[in-house]
């Protein structure tokens, strides 16, 4: 069931003209909705793709989940950048390997995108 912000941009889609289209977003399996421009979006994740196989299905959601991932790499790297900036944290060798292991993580991340994406051309 979709909490009452997915519902009120479900329904300011609908009011924008977009039509709910039967098929379901593969991440959250909420209802699409194609815009007047064509592009069609989920109501959560914004713009996704239809897909017409399992393998297709498997893409999808693997590049889904990357981008989570990414993002929460991304955040925590903030996070502890503002904290070394605030004397939150300290430069120490502990403080170096966590922030080079989240660096890593980031960069592994964007190279298995790349990769897929380049796999789907």
């Amino acid at each position: 069931m979709p909490d009452e912000a997915t519902v009120k941009k479900m329904s300011e889609l609908l009011r924008l003209g977009a039509v709910m289209m039967s098929e379901a977003c593969p991440i959250c399996s909420l209802p699409l909705f194609k815009l007047r421009s064509g592009e069609v979006i989920c109501p959560v994740h914004g713009r996704v793709q239809i897909v017409k196989s399992d393998e297709e299905i498997i893409t999808v959601g693997t590049l889904a989940a990357l981008d989570e991932l990414e993002k929460f790499a991304v955040n925590t790297i903030n996070r502890m950048r503002n904290e070394l900036e605030n004397g939150g944290l300290s430069m120490d060798l502990d403080s170096v390997r966590t922030l080079s292991m989240w660096l890593d993580i980031l960069e592994r991340v964007r190279r298995l995108k790349l990769i897929i994406e380049r796999s789907r051309s």
